[in-house]
């Protein structure tokens, strides 16, 4: 009887620290999809962290897809017990998009603007309503100016989006500059050695520079209790 009641126990104490080990969710587009790879790379080793990837090449806030996205989005969180989101969005935003009655708003429109920080606040709103931490990764510096001034201007609305929203914004706009503040292929680390840190496109990341991505996410996460 005694053998049991131990057995039972170590399987409750089990199943008690399963249940609290994080569970993080990755979304977004194909810069998502990279930060998702730089923290496979953090959490590769022994870890109880565990880690999805429901990033996706090509989509977008503003995409015709966001419906679909979005309620796929909501069917995933409970299933897969989600504990913290990690959010990327931004990459091919920077165009118009069509309401729920298919009016179209042109980028950066106040009717542009106003859907967009709705659809950012809903994102938010269903992860706090099952207790999901969200983790918002903003743009980084582009290449070409055009699209630098557009990654300005989303990052300008999400940031208080996000925290109005009670998520945390993680901004990128500032970091990963070159000598002269502005876009750069390479970086040098704390040796001086100097690493390829962009792609040519002048808006995707190399793995390295991913991987500081992820150690920026993963240092803003509290450490798993």
């Amino acid at each position: 009887m005694r053998l049991i009641i131990w057995t039972w126990f170590f399987f409750l104490a089990a199943v008690t620290y399963a249940g609290a080990a994080p569970v993080i969710a990755v979304f977004g587009d194909s810069l998502a999809d990279g930060t998702w790879a730089g923290l496979y790379q953090e959490l590769r080793h022994p870890s109880a962290t565990a880690l999805h990837r429901d990033s996706k090449v090509g989509t977008g806030i503003t995409r015709p897809d966001y419906d679909a996205f979005f309620n796929n989005f909501a069917a995933t969180l409970g299933p897969d017990k989600i504990t913290d989101v990690v959010v990327m969005f931004g990459a091919n935003d920077e165009e118009g998009l069509r309401d729920e009655t298919h009016k179209g708003y042109l980028f950066e429109s106040p009717g542009w603007t106003k859907i967009y920080v709705s659809r950012v606040t809903n994102i938010i709103t269903t992860c706090k309503a099952q207790g999901i931490k969200v983790y918002w990764v903003g743009l980084p510096v582009l290449r070409d100016p055009a699209l630098n001034q557009g990654a300005l201007y989303i990052n300008s609305i999400l940031q208080p989006a996000v925290q109005a929203a009670g998520g945390v914004f993680i901004p990128l706009q500032d970091d990963f500059k070159g000598k002269d503040g502005g876009f750069t292929l390479t970086i040098a680390d704390a040796k001086g050695v100097q690493h390829v840190l962009r792609a040519e496109d002048g808006v995707h990341f190399s793995l390295y520079g991913y991987d500081l991505i992820a150690k920026r996410v993963l240092a803003t996460m509290p450490p798993p209790k």
